[in-house]
């Protein structure tokens, strides 16, 4: 293999083929304006020696990148970068590096310019990837948005604003998960870390934790307690009580066969909330997953979901933003609202 050859992300030698393969191959051209940010604990840079070829993908393109794992990390890159005029924002990581990225440029003024954003997903789930249309083909879509990121397409996602009396600052993300859902994300996120081997750190780790946790339920041996909540959304209502699911996204989902909110309301934030006394919760959930919401699903029978303008919740004392724990206050009021538009590329 030549210095300039290099292997996709399927392990195939590059030797030409499509226009966005041959990119791979292109002569290398000054930065203008872009920054890489690449978290290094991310699950998939650990694969097939993918985080070396992005370190020489980047070298030979003359772009800035930057390894960063922290959130105050990737703050500080950011605002920098967007101090410099930074045009082309790269993320490589998992759902919680493009939150961290995400929230920082939500803090810039109104009035600066955003850079257009590539998000490329090396994490578990890449779930914000996965509905933008670039999860898979790293290294390809890399190179060819380096050489000519008008060669690639744009879309817009809203972010949802998560406002919290005793939180430092306003958070931003695309999909909050709270009660039995952020129960299992933290569950999985301590199974995988108290040991190894690959049912703990595999790619099957999850879903091997996940079926675990399934089969405990049913013997009634869960861990997890219902919590009292009190959710209200404008243009869908209210619903008091122990809480069995509660979702929020700015997504639509429509790369995915999962998509549990009711076509109701209006507004950018989409919600459910469903109670543990939900009637006929378990006969009804195919049809929940998605979105086929009957009338009778209503607050009246512990059904709460839609799209609404401002979601408030009350007695809510954690939850997982994009993959991301935090820890709240329950006697201080959550607010959910729309946050800022990003423009995204994708192939």
């Amino acid at each position: 293999m030549s210095p300039e050859q290099v292997r996709l992300d399927d392990g195939r030698p590059n030797n030409g083929g499509s226009a966005m393969e041959d990119a791979m191959a292109s002569t290398p051209r000054p930065d203008a304006g872009s920054l890489i940010l690449l978290n290094p604990r991310s699950f998939r840079m650990s694969l097939r020696d993918r985080r070396r070829r992005i370190h020489e993908l980047a070298e030979r393109r003359q772009a800035r990148l930057v390894e960063v794992s922290e959130p105050e990390e990737i703050e500080q890159n950011v605002l920098a970068a967007m101090h410099r005029g930074c045009r082309l924002l790269v993320v490589i990581g998992g759902d919680g590096t493009v939150q961290a990225a995400v929230t920082a440029l939500a803090s810039c003024p109104e009035s600066q310019a955003q850079p257009d954003i590539l998000v490329l997903g090396g994490g578990r789930t890449n779930y914000t990837a996965r509905d933008i249309g670039t999860h898979d083909r790293l290294l390809v879509t890399l190179a060819l948005a380096l050489d000519d990121p008008a060669r690639l397409s744009a879309t817009e996602r809203r972010t949802l604003a998560l406002h919290h009396p005793g939180q430092a600052r306003v958070e931003h993300g695309f999909f909050v998960a709270g009660a039995l859902v952020d129960h299992v994300i933290r569950d999985c996120h301590s199974y995988r870390s108290g040991g190894t081997g690959p049912l703990r750190r595999g790619h099957l780790s999850s879903a091997w934790r996940v079926f675990q946790l399934g089969l405990l339920g049913l013997l009634g041996r869960s861990s997890y307690r219902p919590v009292e909540l009190s959710v209200s959304a404008t243009e869908l209502g209210r619903l008091d009580g122990a809480c069995r699911l509660l979702l929020l996204t700015s997504l639509h989902h429509r790369r995915e066969w999962i998509d549990p909110y009711a076509r109701r309301g209006t507004g950018p934030v989409r919600l459910t909330m469903i109670k543990q006394s939900a009637s006929s919760f378990w006969r009804r959930l195919p049809r929940l997953l998605h979105g086929r919401y009957q009338k009778d699903m209503s607050p009246e029978s512990g059904y709460l979901s839609g799209n609404s303008t401002e979601v408030r919740i009350q007695g809510l004392e954690r939850l997982s933003l994009d993959g991301q724990e935090i820890d709240l206050d329950p006697g201080q009021p959550l607010t959910v609202t729309a946050g800022p538009i990003f423009r995204f590329l994708h192939p």
